[in-house]
């Protein structure tokens, strides 16, 4: 069996955050200024102005996007 992608890993820490809030969600997009960039939040703006940015990173790939942002992830959970 393969090992799993960022990306994958990503989408299973969001699967897991959608079992206790139901309207967390994940995004990832390419904008020119930025490249890459994937996060999770608690809840879209529209509904929440005091939404919760999760989880969040950035890179040239998806790829290298998913990890900045699990690199950020676990540093964030670590006390």
């Amino acid at each position: 069996m393969s090992e799993q992608t960022n990306l994958a890993k990503v989408m299973a820490i969001h699967a897991e955050m959608l079992q206790t809030n139901h309207y967390c969600y994940f995004e990832l997009a390419y904008t020119r200024y930025t490249e890459w960039m994937v996060w999770i939040c608690s809840n879209a703006r529209e509904q929440d102005p005091n939404r919760k940015v999760l989880l969040k990173g950035q890179g040239s790939t998806p790829e290298e996007a998913c990890i900045d942002a699990l690199n950020n992830y676990e540093q964030e959970q670590t006390p």
